[in-house]
């Protein structure tokens, strides 16, 4: 099947079996530190955001202060 102009082109099994892993590492929670620093920082950008769509839901607050 040719997509975009571009060649089919055979791999190997890797590819397939590399679709069948699932992501099961160990997941580090993230700091409230580091959520307090994300927040902070793009609060101004969902202020004007919630202007521009008049919609307040992009003025949420997750409760760290």
């Amino acid at each position: 099947m040719d997509h975009f102009g571009l060649p089919f082109k055979r791999t190997s099994g890797l590819a397939k079996e590399a679709d069948n892993v699932l992501n099961r590492g160990n997941k580090n929670p993230v700091s409230d530190k580091v959520i307090q620093a994300l927040d902070d920082f793009f609060m101004p950008y969902n202020k004007r955001l919630a202007k521009l769509l008049n919609d307040d839901k992009f003025l949420y607050k997750r409760g760290l202060d």
